[in-house]
């Protein structure tokens, strides 16, 4: 089966992508639709064209560096990553001072994402030229780009405009909706993804099935949506162990899938792989395989631009245990100016190899949530038995301190923190969730220039000057 293009769906985005062009001066959540029915018509009542619209939004994550830059901007702010770029917003989010006007976080472009996803949803429901498979699935994946996005977004600035529509009547006049509800808005989109997508990958007639893991399949849906019951389990304050059984049976249904295998450390991130719940597939025209790979792998002394600009922190690099074979595989270093260097080296390509691509869910992700779940749920033996498969892999022995649920946790947090490094900001997501940001940012802000205040209003990032200046029912988080 031949592998589909996702760059050819920026050509069907066209239309959509026409109106971005003087989006510096304009709110992300009040993107009109377009001005004529000329272009939507023709996407959506075409099988090929509306699914390029929708593969178009996977190669604009792609393309705008999506990963790396949420990696980065969480990296920094956390324990994960040291800083080297003169640039005022990394500057700002190293030493956890960041100003309304950073634009940090990655709110732009999660939000374009979820006017594309709002987009390809409204197209589907007024337009009938897609077959009924074809516009199951794709109304799948508009829904699980949504949550994806929402649950970033979230998680990121805390309370936020939960945008459901592409009517910009309705946009301009958006306020924030709580966490917690935003993350309910998350689930249920998943649900209903869940209950649309298929269960195998399939190709560009949305039907045929493929090897290639670049689509959200049902599996993917359930992946998110353990990682959501999880934090909502934190976040909430009634109904915990419903969050924490429905987190422990949504990661059971992935691990319980044949599909999907804990491989080698050295072949986690090949395209492709066992491990894969749903990658981000390389565009034509790219340089090189990911934007992770060609950003972080250092050639020489850190520079001081906004890429190629950090390295690991000393944090970071003394959490791993001896014989740990992540430092081994996944770190990297160089020797330069009588230094020497430590990188993210979990993708290996800084070229084009066509071997690598940009990895979003896995498979060990999961059996960590499913430990942290069942420990919250007094399932000690199934806890350790999952922890116990992630330090296998990684050439440990099984865990033997204490297991109380304190003591079990704090193992499984430091296990996520040396797994998940330098990936979509796991790090600084298991710090604010679990209420140990305050402990930990207290000692590390101070060593990387900043200060961390006792009144904990960095737990979230501002919302952007822009967007508060262009909606009066937008409100600043506390403290920006």
């Amino acid at each position: 089966m031949e592998k589909y293009n996702q760059n050819k769906g920026i050509i069907t985005l066209i239309g959509l992508l026409l109106l971005m062009s003087n989006l510096s001066c304009k709110k992300f959540v009040q993107i009109p639709p377009p001005e004529t029915q000329v272009v939507t018509e023709t996407v959506f009542n075409n099988n090929g064209a509306a699914t390029s619209a929708q593969l178009g939004t996977y190669s604009y994550m792609v393309t705008n560096a999506l990963s790396y830059q949420m990696a980065t901007d969480l990296g920094l702010y956390s324990d994960e990553l040291q800083n080297f770029s003169t640039n005022l917003t990394k500057l700002h989010l190293y030493t956890n001072s960041l100003q309304a006007t950073d634009n940090a976080g990655q709110w732009a472009t999660l939000y374009k994402c979820i006017f594309y996803a709002n987009s390809v949803l409204d197209g589907l429901k007024s337009y009938s030229g897609t077959n009924p498979a074809v516009k199951q699935q794709l109304t799948g994946e508009a829904l699980f780009v949504r949550a994806f996005c929402n649950f970033n977004l979230a998680s990121i600035y805390g309370d936020i405009p939960l945008v459901t529509s592409t009517d910009p009547n309705i946009n301009d006049q958006i306020s924030r909706s709580p966490k917690v509800q935003v993350y309910q808005q998350v689930i249920s989109d998943l649900q209903n993804a869940k209950n649309l997508l298929n269960v195998s990958y399939v190709d560009g007639t949305d039907t045929a099935v493929t090897s290639e893991r670049v689509r959200p399949t049902k599996f993917a849906a359930l992946a998110l949506l353990a990682r959501t019951y999880l934090y909502l389990g934190d976040y909430s304050t009634t109904n915990k162990a419903i969050y924490y059984t429905e987190a422990d049976s949504a990661s059971n249904a992935v691990i319980g899938n044949n599909v999907y295998a804990l491989t080698p450390l050295t072949n986690v991130f090949l395209k492709n792989s066992s491990e894969a719940i749903w990658q981000l597939q390389t565009p034509s025209g790219q340089t090189w395989d990911t934007y992770d790979g060609a950003w972080f792998i250092l050639t020489g002394a850190p520079g001081t631009g906004t890429t190629l600009c950090s390295t690991i922190s000393t944090q970071l690099l003394s959490s791993f245990e001896v014989n740990d074979q992540r430092k081994i595989n996944w770190i990297g270093s160089i020797q330069a100016l009588g230094n020497t260097y430590y990188f993210p080296y979990k993708y290996k390509n800084n070229t084009l190899k066509n071997q690598e691509y940009t990895m979003v869910l896995r498979l060990g992700e999961q059996y960590l949530i499913r430990a942290e779940a069942r420990n919250r749920t007094g399932n000690v033996a199934g806890a350790l038995s999952d922890l116990n498969a992630i330090r296998t892999r990684a050439g440990l022995g099984n865990y033997t301190g204490a297991t109380d649920q304190v003591s079990l946790e704090t193992a499984i947090l430091h296990e996520r923190q040396v797994e998940l490094f330098s990936e979509w900001g796991h790090r600084w997501f298991d710090l604010a969730r679990t209420g140990n940001a305050p402990v930990v940012m207290t000692m590390v802000s101070p060593q990387k220039g900043g200060t961390w205040y006792s009144n904990n209003y960095q737990m979230v990032f501002p919302i952007p000057q822009t967007d508060i200046s262009n909606d009066n029912n937008l409100s600043q988080n506390t403290g920006y």
